[in-house]
This record gives C-alpha cells, sequence and structure tokens, in this order.
C-alpha cells in the first residue's frame, strides 16, 4: 500500500509554489449568509432558515419580506415572554397548513405516533413545550406535518410535558429533553451535520440574566477547508468504480466518496482498493462564521461557558432597551414630542415622568462618539459630561434591573468577547424607528424619508412607485437619536484607544459601527472577518455620522442636498 505524501485534494508543494501553476485552485466561495430583522430576527442560509422567537405581528412581517416561509425549518425561542412567543403556532399554521388535511390523513399521523419525523424543530425554555401543545389542543387545529418541541433545561429544573404517545399532539413528534452541562451551557443542540442547506452549522445555546429564564443562542460554522481536486479524484475513483462495488459494504456509486471525505464530522482517511488513502481536505486556515444572538438580558452573559463560546462572534444581536440620550441631540421639548409621536396617549401620559429625566440629559462619553453641543465656558462643557455620566448610571441601573441592556453593557460585551459585527434590537417604545427607504444597514442619515406610516421592503418602496418625501426636521430628529444611541455603544466597543483620537485628524486604525436595527433591515455576513467592501461603506457612513452629529449638537440641524437640488437647511 502506498500512501500520499500530499492530500490529494489540494496541489502538490511545487504546484502550489508556482507563479502559473497548470490547474489553478479556485477558492470556494462561502454559503451566503444574511440576516432579517422583522421585529425578532430570521437567519436565513438561502434555502433553509432559522428563525428566532416570534411575536403576534411575525408572521405578518415574513409575508412582507422576501423571505420564503416555507423554507422555515427550525425557530428558536429565547424567554417565555408573550411578545416572543405568540407568534409561532400562526406560523406553523402557515407553513404547514392544514385547510388540505382530512381524516384519513390524522389518522395516518396518529398511527406513526412516536415515530413521526419534525418537518420544524423548535427549541426553548422550559414551558415552550406545554404552552405549544395547549394552544393546539384548545383551538383544535391541525396541521399537514408535524414539529418537534426540545426544551433546554438548567440545572434542578424538569421538562414542562413529557413525549409519550399518549401526550403527543396528532402533529407533534418527539423532542428532545436538553439538559444544561455542568457549566450550565447547553451543547450542540443541533449537531454538526450536514443538514439542508445549513451547511453543517451547529448551535450552542447558554443562560442569559432577565426577569424570567431567557437563553442566548451561537450559530457556529465550520472552519472552512480547500476544496476537493475533481479533476484529479474523479479518473481515480471511476477506476476503482468495479472494486468499490464489490467491497462490503457495497459503494455502487464511486463518485459518493467525495461527499463522504466532505461530511462532517471530519471522517479518517479512506483507502482505495487499489492502494491510495484518500484524506480528507485540509483546513484553510480561516475561521468559520459565527453568529451569536442573545434574548432579552442585563448585559451580555455572567456564565463564563457560554462567554467563551461567544468568543470571537462575527456577528453579536444583543438587545439594547433603555438609552440615555444627551440634550445637545434630545433639544429639550422638541425631543420628547419626536420620541412620543409614536406612542398612544395612555402610553405618553404613563411616560411622562421618565421624558421629564430623559430632558434633562446633557452629554455623553468623550468625542467623537456623541456631540455635546457648544458651551460658553470649559467649566460649563465638562459639568455637562458630569451631569450626564451620572445620568448614563441611573439608566443603566434602572435597566438591569429590569433585565434589559443600555448602550454601555452592549458595546462592553462586544468588546470582551471581540465581535466583527454589532447590531441592537428590542428598543423601548421611546426610541420609533425611522423611515428609510432602503432595507441596508448603512443608510444615510440626510436621505429622503419613506412615504408610508409603516416599515416597508425596498423591493415594496419601489414597486409602489411612490416618490420618496423630502427629509423633515423630525425625521432626522428621530434618526440622530437612534445614532446618538449606538455611537455610545461604539465608544465602548472599539475601546479606549478610539475614544482619544481626533475627529477631523488622520485615522490611527480601523473604527467599526453598531448598527440599530428595524423592520425588513438585512445584514450580511460575507465572512468571520469584515470584508474591505463592509469597511470601505463604516468609513463612508462614519464620516457622514461626524459631520451630521456635530451639526446637529451645535446648531440644531444640518445642511441636506437632495437629487441635485439646492441645500437645504433640515433642524429644529
Amino acid at each position: 500500500m502506498v500512501e500520499r505524501t500530499h492530500s490529494p485534494f489540494m496541489p502538490s508543494h511545487e504546484e502550489r509554489m508556482s507563479p502559473n501553476p497548470a490547474q489553478p485552485k479556485v477558492k470556494k466561495a462561502p454559503t451566503p449568509v444574511s440576516v432579517h430583522f422583522l421585529g425578532t430576527c430570521s437567519v436565513d442560509f438561502g434555502n433553509n432558515i432559522w428563525l428566532f422567537d416570534a411575536a403576534d405581528g411575525t408572521n405578518n412581517r415574513l409575508h412582507q419580506s422576501s423571505l420564503r416561509m416555507v423554507n422555515i425549518s427550525r425557530i428558536f425561542v429565547t424567554h417565555m415572554h408573550a411578545d416572543h412567543v405568540l407568534g409561532i403556532v400562526a406560523i406553523l399554521a402557515v407553513v404547514m397548513s392544514g385547510v388540505g388535511q382530512t381524516p384519513e390523513g390524522l389518522e395516518r399521523l396518529r398511527k406513526q405516533g412516536v415515530n413521526k419525523k419534525a418537518d420544524i424543530n423548535i427549541y426553548g425554555p422550559v414551558g415552550l413545550r406545554e404552552f405549544i401543545r395547549n394552544i393546539f389542543r384548545i383551538t383544535t387545529a391541525t396541521l399537514t406535518g408535524a414539529f418537534a418541541v426540545h426544551e433546554l433545561i438548567p440545572e434542578g429544573s424538569q421538562p414542562s410535558a413529557g413525549c409519550s404517545p399518549e401526550e403527543l399532539h396528532v402533529n407533534e413528534a418527539v423532542g428532545r429533553d436538553i439538559y444544561a452541562n455542568a457549566e450550565g451551557v447547553w451543547e450542540t443542540i443541533v449537531d454538526e451535520a450536514l443538514f439542508k442547506g445549513n451547511k453543517g452549522w451547529s448551535v450552542n445555546a447558554g443562560p442569559l440574566v432577565h426577569r424570567v429564564p431567557s437563553i442566548g443562542y451561537v450559530l457556529k460554522e465550520p472552519d472552512p477547508t480547500h476544496p476537493l481536486d475533481h479533476q484529479r479524484l474523479i479518473p481515480l475513483l471511476q477506476a476503482n468504480s468495479k472494486a468499490l462495488a464489490a467491497m462490503d459494504p457495497p459503494i455502487k456509486h464511486p463518485l459518493s466518496v467525495l461527499s463522504h471525505l466532505t461530511s462532517l464530522p471530519r471522517p479518517p482517511p479512506f483507502t482505495l482498493p487499489s492502494g491510495e488513502v484518500l484524506h480528507p481536505p485540509e483546513p484553510t486556515g480561516e475561521q468559520g462564521r459565527k453568529l451569536v444572538i442573545f434574548g432579552d438580558c442585563s448585559g451580555g452573559t455572567p456564565n463564563k461557558a457560554l462567554q467563551a463560546l461567544c468568543s470571537n462572534a462575527s456577528l453579536l444581536i444583543h438587545e439594547c432597551t433603555n438609552a440615555a440620550i444627551p440634550e445637545s441631540v434630545q433639544k429639550g421639548d422638541k425631543g420628547r414630542a419626536v420620541r412620543a409621536s409614536g406612542l398612544e396617549q395612555s402610553l405618553e401620559k404613563k411616560r411622562d415622568k421618565e421624558f421629564e429625566l430623559a430632558a434633562k440629559d446633557r452629554g455623553v462619553a468623550r468625542e467623537p462618539w456623541v456631540f455635546h453641543g457648544r458651551h460658553d465656558t470649559l467649566a460649563a462643557a465638562v459639568a455637562a459630561e458630569d451631569e450626564f455620566e451620572a445620568k448614563r448610571i441611573q439608566v443603566r441601573k434602572k435597566a438591569q434591573s429590569r433585565g434589559h441592556s443600555t448602550p454601555d453593557d452592549v458595546g462592553e460585551f462586544a468588546n470582551t468577547i471581540g465581535a466583527r459585527r454589532v447590531v441592537v434590537n428590542h428598543f423601548s417604545a421611546m426610541f420609533p424607528s425611522p423611515k428609510y427607504t432602503t432595507n441596508d444597514p448603512f443608510p444615510s442619515l440626510l436621505s429622503r424619508m419613506s412615504p408610508f406610516p409603516y416599515p416597508t421592503t425596498s423591493a415594496a418602496y419601489h414597486e409602489a412607485n411612490t416618490p420618496a418625501k423630502p427629509l423633515h426636521p423630525s425625521e432626522l430628529h428621530l434618526r440622530v437619536i437612534m445614532q446618538s444611541l449606538v455611537n455610545q455603544i461604539s465608544a465602548a466597543w472599539n475601546g479606549r484607544d478610539c475614544e482619544d483620537h481626533a475627529v477631523q485628524g488622520p485615522e490611527q486604525h480601523f473604527v467599526r459601527l453598531a448598527v440599530p436595527s428595524r423592520d425588513f433591515m438585512v445584514i450580511r455576513v460575507p465572512s468571520h472577518e469584515l470584508t474591505e467592501h463592509e469597511m470601505d461603506t463604516m468609513r463612508e457612513a462614519r464620516e457622514e455620522i461626524v459631520y451630521v452629529m456635530k451639526s446637529w449638537a451645535d446648531y440644531g440641524g444640518a445642511w441636506v442636498e437632495e437629487d441635485g437640488e439646492e441645500k437645504r437647511w433640515v433642524g429644529v
């Protein structure tokens, strides 16, 4: 038996070193992965969708989006609050509609009993299985397919319901009871195998701190490997086809060996009947993508094992419910009015005291992240920063007491785990969503307004053939308020070095920008590290952010030029 000195899936050393190899290797493009924000968020692997939480309006948002609901294969629930679970059954009823179900079909499902295979797998805290089962029982709803509920059980707890034949709903497959390990995390709740469309992604989970048990999920892509050398391998396998078919068990299709060698987990070398040893492709040395998706929590996680799982995240999605906004951005009563404009009167009255407190904000961390506006004296500027510091601590304490996070919480956790990208969601009603005409993560702060009073997709906006509205002062006000929130995150995320470099001076190192989510926004994760295109986009966005935020803080507005028209002043 002769074993090759190098893997047959890679060029020889000489070929790799040659400037003009006879058969140059083309780097495999990573599978497209994008995250769609629909109030909650969905991870789209192309032909397979994983949904995270499902509020009562998520079903409508899915219908309005470009996602195909039939591709939903997994639903992950972070916690059992109503605004995160009420949409689950409605989504199941759409994806596996029972409108055409017959008594005969239901009888076939009943006979399958515990042997049913789930079309959609659902993961979440204790209580989720009982919750979903009871809704189906009470509403007498039926489906054409089957679902399974897998409960993540912490130490000292028990599953909310069993999965015996007598307990299962007719459309329910057996779910797993997944117990936390000694470190309090749930390991590999989705195992690393090549399921339909997810290309071997695995999922781990761990505990967060909230008013009820809450879970954070870590999605990990296998580290990339070099591509197979099909031109070299296919003739070799075809030459061994008869001998492979005579093996026990037989390999009737010799090219299936290629799939075996690229399967997960990484298989051992395969010896051909002719004696050659085929090795699995070697890793490229690059890291696979990692998505960290947290539910409601009071800033990251205190669990060290979960922190380690989150380390070097390609994307962190984290809640940011509360924030202190500086008076230079808020602009007193005008800011109160614009932030309350989307609230019902009853809610507005309920929050009067909070608005009064927010109106006293005076500043934020250092330049260039949040601008304090003009002050007559240095002492006044210092006093504004000191006053804001006290307010920031107060808001953070209040948010954490309710199990929620502030920009400092998010930025510090992002810095701790070395996140490459950060998106925040779950804002309080005091932070209405701006009306952009694009679903891109970095829209221009000075762009025109969507003509619709509700969130829309970019495609719906263009199909309606309705012109965008000129930017209004109140809309710009909303945008700078939201930008002020994420600027505070970026300050903590980028660390001390970034806080000190000059606003207008040369950039000492690349500055990463956190992104506030909004309905129908899409963020793509083409690789673990930021691409040059992403970095250029952030640099361009930051340049505009610096101008707009400084102009707003100093003068209460900014000059806007729209579609070649003369510049006009937009401000309060």
